[in-house]
């Protein structure tokens, strides 16, 4: 994302001179230095089996490289060129050229830029599996910003003409690595600003987003809505990601993640919050997206202890935080419901869903203390016409609908091939009304609470 290595840091980036070549009898495998100090990756000859087998795994938990076939990975792992940094060394330089990213194999690295002389901020915090300079393998723009080794780092790094020469230009990867850079640029001004901003003096509002029906339109409304207070609150709304196993708001929302919620419970506890901030996503629109997991295989890793740990260093971060949830009703979508201020819990005009909302409401009313004042129902019409009318829901539940969705036709699913959120795009469809109008009503319940506003997000029960 940031740059490439300067010819006054060569002191400092070490990177080794010569080696013996694997089965060459001894013979010295020679190095030639590109301008900026880094080693021509191609020079390498691929490294021993256990280094190749080490770079492989590394490569595999790079979020980039997720939809990289094996053998390609093995390609790449062959041709990576390793590289050392001393701590309190800048890697890269803000507003210098380069053609090379960066895989942190180990340590630590903090990304930061010079708003002025003598003036910067830190925008990021990098460890293990974190990687930096991809921009420079796509775009030959200057870097954006500079990075500092925190600690003595061990780094694997990727030339461009490496990439090219492995992958062929229209790739998945090489796609997804567009992406990413252009979203990386994109919302480069956000973190600069979410850097800048001080901590609100309350606590965050938080809403969670729940239907016990699949195929409600959850997500889309989630995103919308998240979107929607994103318009009004620029980088003060984060949307958590915890529809498990699978997570599905960053690809609806165009965005490329490169951490999760997961991942950070692997980290040591003093890097706990920087693995947290760390992964979160900036949307062009104002919103921030937090997901909770990467790979389906990792929604093991996400406990009631871990969301609260998380909590901890969110609420204190932002205005107002929504939850997207999962259907099934487990120890932490119950944590979640029964201590967010406002529940807004989606209907479809179908008979088992009145069945299963009216069951979810005796809950909420009888287990969870949760009280009708904190509930939002919005009921979203999926099909043209229904033979199960508004009435007969408010009937139904015997609770008010906050909003009624009409009828949106193909709009949800052609937003979310484009990677559009509709709120942003086309506020005359039925989902950006409906968004619109349960945040207005958000935003203007939260708006007069005052100190009564909740301190902090607590779950578990008792």
């Amino acid at each position: 994302m940031f740059g490439q290595a300067t010819p006054r840091d060569r002191r400092r980036l070490s990177l080794p001179a010569a080696r013996t070549a694997p089965n060459s009898g001894g013979t010295p495998e020679h190095h030639f230095y590109n301008s900026f100090g880094v080693s021509d990756s191609h020079q390498f000859g691929g490294g021993g089996p256990d280094e190749l087998r080490k770079r492989f795994q590394i490569l595999e938990r790079v979020a980039i490289f997720f939809t990289l076939p094996d053998n390609i990975l093995h390609a790449l792992a062959r041709r990576l060129a390793p590289a050392s940094a001393a701590k309190g060394s800048v890697i890269v330089h803000q507003g210098d050229p380069g053609d090379t990213m960066f895989v942190v194999e180990s340590g630590r690295c903090e990304v930061y830029v010079e708003e002025s002389p003598g003036h910067t901020i830190t925008i990021a915090l990098m460890g293990p599996d974190d990687f930096f300079g991809e921009m420079a393998l796509i775009s030959e723009e200057t870097r954006t910003a500079s990075v500092r080794a925190l600690e003595d780092c061990k780094l694997l790094t990727l030339d461009r003409k490496t990439l090219y020469e492995t992958l062929p230009a229209d790739s998945d990867a090489i796609i997804e690595l567009t992406k990413l850079v252009e979203q990386r640029k994109d919302t480069l001004p956000n973190l600069i600003a979410r850097a800048r901003m001080v901590a609100p003096e309350q606590a965050a509002s938080t809403v969670a987003v729940y239907s016990p029906k699949g195929g409600s339109g959850r997500t889309t409304m989630a995103v919308n809505l998240a979107a929607a207070l994103g318009k009004r609150f620029p980088g003060e709304v984060l949307l958590v990601d915890l529809a498990l196993p699978y997570n599905h708001a960053a690809l609806i929302s165009y965005l490329t993640p490169t951490g999760c919620l997961a991942a950070a419970s692997q980290v040591p506890p003093g890097n706990f919050e920087e693995a947290v901030l760390g992964a979160i996503l900036h949307h062009p629109g104002g919103m921030m997206l937090l997901p909770g997991v990467l790979r389906a295989e990792q929604a093991d890793l996400i406990t009631v202890d871990l969301v609260n740990r998380a909590m901890g260093i969110l609420v204190n971060a932002f205005r107002y935080i929504v939850f997207d949830l999962g259907v099934a009703f487990t120890d932490i979508v119950i944590s979640v419901l029964d201590h967010s201020q406002r529940v807004l819990v989606l209907v479809t005009p179908e008979l088992s869903s009145l069945k299963d909302v009216g069951e979810l409401l005796q809950i909420f009313t009888n287990v969870l203390n949760i009280v009708p004042g904190r509930v939002i129902l919005a009921l979203n019409n999926k099909v043209p016409k229904s033979v199960v009318s508004r009435e007969d829901v408010v009937r139904t539940l015997k609770q008010e609908l906050a909003v009624e969705i009409d009828f949106d036709g193909t709009k949800p699913d052609e937003a979310a091939v484009r990677g559009e959120i509709l709120v942003l795009t086309d506020p005359k469809s039925a989902i950006s009304r409906g968004a619109e109008t349960l945040a207005q009503q958000i935003a203007g319940a939260t708006s007069g609470e005052g100190k009564q506003a909740k301190k902090g997000f607590k779950l578990g029960r008792g």
